[in-house]
């Protein structure tokens, strides 16, 4: 049997874990001096709250103890292991998750780079469980995750971009990205890295732009918000809309990439499959 594994920016509830069999690996957040861990993502309460009033704040990566700790876990239950973290351009996570694997020295662990995070990891992952239900090798189902990884794709939004400019997450041409005269960029993920596909004005014309970037072939997609409740909400609504016959969910951007992003923030992620 293949577990998998990966990281809290992937927003998995506790319940679709354990269904799915994905054991998560958390993150974890300072606000104001107070450490948190990143949880499911119906099990961070109060995070909204506190990033919103914070006046310091800060994220960490997955450690490699915690990785190590999953890991032995489960070689212990005669699993081989497929690690799926976020893009490592914008985390150190698959760094630790590699640093883990080595030090355990075991063949049966792959730690792959997802080049992606929120939503798109959350249906590459349940596109990789699907896959392995084939009965594919570990190093079968890693070659398959690069084929899974073009079938899903995330797309997003910023009020303002402050907080993406503290994450040093952006490449030299988003960095030039203004939030003046009403107007708010939109990005993607390319290679895992951030970047830029245009700037809108107003939030009609953001959500627009966002429901356009989804293709048009797309079967499962998820709408994502940080303090964001009404743009999420429109987002929602046009995006069903656009693709009535698709599977839609929503979800909470969750606290370390909200960091990361700043209040208002909204995405939209699909799945073509």
């Amino acid at each position: 049997m293949i577990a998998l594994v990966t990281d809290s920016t992937a927003p998995l509830t506790h319940a679709e874990a354990e269904k799915f069999g994905i054991c998560v690996v958390p993150h974890s957040y300072t606000v104001d001096g107070t450490a948190y861990l990143e949880n499911y993502t119906d099990e961070n309460p109060g995070y909204t709250d506190r990033l919103s009033r914070a006046s310091r704040y800060a994220t960490a990566q997955c450690t490699p103890s915690a990785f190590a700790t999953a890991f032995r876990q489960l070689l212990a239950q005669g699993c081989d292991v497929l690690c799926i973290v976020l893009s490592s351009r914008l985390s150190g996570a698959w760094t630790s998750a590699v640093t883990a694997a080595r030090a355990l020295g075991n063949a049966h662990i792959t730690v792959l780079d997802s080049h992606l995070t929120a939503g798109a990891l959350y249906f590459a992952l349940l596109r990789t469980r699907e896959e392995s239900l084939r009965g594919l090798s570990l190093s079968q189902l890693s070659d398959r995750f690069r084929t899974i990884e073009k079938e899903v794709g995330v797309a997003f939004s910023v009020e303002d971009m402050r907080a993406l400019r503290r994450s040093h997450r952006l490449n030299f041409t988003s960095q030039s990205v203004n939030t003046i005269l009403n107007r708010r960029p939109v990005f993607t993920l390319e290679g895992g890295a951030i970047v830029t596909r245009g700037q809108t004005r107003g939030r009609a014309e953001r959500v627009r732009m966002l429901t356009q970037m989804v293709p048009e072939n797309a079967k499962r997609l998820m709408v994502q918000g940080f303090g964001s409740a009404q743009i999420a909400a429109s987002l929602a609504h046009m995006v069903r809309r656009r693709f009535p016959q698709a599977e839609l969910l929503q979800r909470e951007l969750g606290p370390v990439l909200s960091t990361h992003l700043g209040t208002q923030a909204v995405a939209v992620s699909w799945c073509l499959r």
